[in-house]
């Protein structure tokens, strides 16, 4: 079978694209020949080393995918045959992941496809929905009128926070620095987007269309100088989860209103959840979207050599999900 795969921690060109035998699966597992992986840009941390608890190479990366099962060796709830999402585990973190043609899953980490759902469709939406709902359910305690900031929300965690908040009946505010973004956003049912090239006018911009301490949950994507503005944001009580840091990895914090606002700022990983809290979010969640009509978003689909293209697509800012074609 074709596998990209890294033998040593670095730069992205180490990842090769190899032939190796198909994998077998072990007791309590399920051979599934995939369709499409999703790309996250975990995955790229991962392989230049500065992710934490890693695997030791060489090995896969890649922890979405949608296919079929091809052999089992479980309790007979997968069965040959079966068109299955995989939810999280540690495939692509401590061992080989989803960018291969066959890969060896724990069948408690396996849902079946959602009915009416693409193979696209569900190869992009466990990871990032997951983790949407770790922000604003488990963290954020949403409910019907919160106010919502999903800052950087073009991105696949972004679309999918968007879409789960619509779906609680939130107010939702989505930023982002593409013009052509904004319109998108604005299709995909954000009620305010807001113009992020800078974070003072961002703040300002939102205190003034919604006042200045009314947001209630902020999923926060970028990080850097934006955490202040989202701090400053917040209500009283308010929740931030922090997903990602693409403007920064540190921030210089004035601690003042996240005192006496008594606010939470809260780290967002999924690696947190055990199998069976993942099985009973990931009802949840196509639930809510089936509830709403909406399914994960899908930017754009690679072939399975152009692996080194979808990294660098994903590194410039896409419109919901990059997947990888495992077949093509």
């Amino acid at each position: 079978m074709r596998i990209w795969r890294f033998h040593e921690f670095g730069d992205l060109a180490n990842l090769k694209l190899e032939d190796m035998p198909t994998p077998e699966p072990a007791d309590g597992e399920a051979l599934i020949e995939l369709d499409y992986a999703a790309l996250n840009p975990a995955d790229g941390l991962l392989v230049r080393g500065v992710y934490p608890n890693p695997g030791t190479p060489p090995f896969a990366v890649g922890r979405d995918g949608c296919g079929t099962v091809v052999k089992s060796r479980g309790d007979g709830s997968i069965n040959e045959g079966d068109r299955v999402v995989i939810l999280r585990s540690e495939i692509g973190v401590k061992r080989d992941g989803t960018f291969a043609e066959f890969v060896a899953v724990p069948e408690e980490s396996l849902a079946p496809l959602p009915e009416g759902w693409s193979p696209e469709e569900g190869a992009a939406g466990p990871l990032v929905h997951l983790t949407a709902w770790q922000a604003l359910v488990d963290m954020g305690e949403i409910r019907p009128g919160s106010v919502v900031l999903i800052s950087g929300a073009t991105g696949g965690v972004g679309t999918a926070a968007l879409s789960l908040a619509r779906a609680f009946g939130a107010m939702t505010i989505a930023t982002t620095r593409s013009e052509a973004k904004r319109w998108q956003l604005k299709d995909l049912g954000a009620d305010l987007v807001v113009d992020s090239t800078d974070p003072a006018t961002m703040e300002e911009t939102i205190a003034k269309e919604v006042g200045r301490t009314r947001v209630n949950i902020v999923v926060e994507n970028l990080g850097g100088p934006y955490l202040q503005a989202a701090v400053n944001l917040t209500a009283p009580g308010g929740r931030i989860g922090v997903v990602g840091f693409l403007a920064g990895r540190s921030s210089d914090l004035f601690l003042g209103p996240l005192l006496f606002k008594r606010a939470r700022i809260e780290g967002v990983a999924v690696g947190a959840f055990s199998a069976a809290d993942t099985q009973e979010r990931w009802t949840q969640i196509v639930k809510r979207l089936n509830e709403i009509k909406t399914r994960p978003l899908v930017d754009s689909i690679h072939a399975m050599p152009e692996l080194p293209a979808a990294f660098a697509h994903l590194a410039e800012g896409p419109m919901g999900k990059v997947l990888l074609d495992v077949k093509a």
